[in-house]
């Protein structure tokens, strides 16, 4: 016995009701979201002291993530074809949503600690100058110990460094400010 036939444009299925459509909103926040993720990589992204790989973890679950979800209730739901869907959770949630993880981690962060560490040597690229101290502070984190020439005068033979906890548990640098350390 042959299925029968259903009348063009007409379902037998009732969930098969979605439809793309043209919008143009997926796309801005694609392209918003690679130039966030790009601004918080070179500034809060290095004030924040957490592993990169562990940063690379947290990145690369926020784009997959919504692409378990199931493809009906969540993509075509927004009106999205498959691939579009794919792109806007790798090139807008997962950049904007680590981003607005950090920033919220950082400027809500707990009450501050202020330590002066001398430095022992320093490293200077072309735009970048990276200390070396004496106690080994921050020596796992290079990115946090590092400062682009033309944000303050380099004077002294220390940093003044102030750091906290951030709102997510992840300690951040609040403010570096070279300063001489008397002998």
């Amino acid at each position: 016995m042959r299925p029968r036939q259903s009348p063009r444009g007409v379902h037998q299925q009732h969930n098969v009701k979605g439809k793309v459509r043209e919008q143009y909103w997926p796309g801005t926040l694609m392209g918003l979201g690679i130039f966030v993720a790009l601004g918080s990589l070179f500034t809060v992204a290095t004030w924040t002291l957490l592993d990169p790989m562990m940063l690379l973890r947290v990145f690369l679950v926020l784009c997959f993530a919504g692409n378990l979800l199931p493809y009906l209730r969540s993509g075509l739901w927004l009106g999205m074809a498959r691939l579009e869907w794919f792109l806007f959770n790798l090139l807008a949630v997962g950049p904007i949503g680590t981003s607005a993880l950090l920033w919220l981690n950082f400027l809500a962060h707990g009450p501050t600690v202020t330590a002066e560490h001398v430095v022992k040597s320093v490293e200077s690229d072309r735009n970048v100058i990276t200390y070396h101290f004496v106690d080994h502070h921050l020596d796992e984190f290079w990115f946090a110990r590092s400062a682009y020439r033309d944000w303050f005068p380099i004077v002294g033979n220390g940093v003044r460094i102030t750091e906290a906890d951030g709102l997510l548990g992840v300690r951040v640098v609040v403010e570096k400010e070279p300063v001489v350390i008397g002998h």
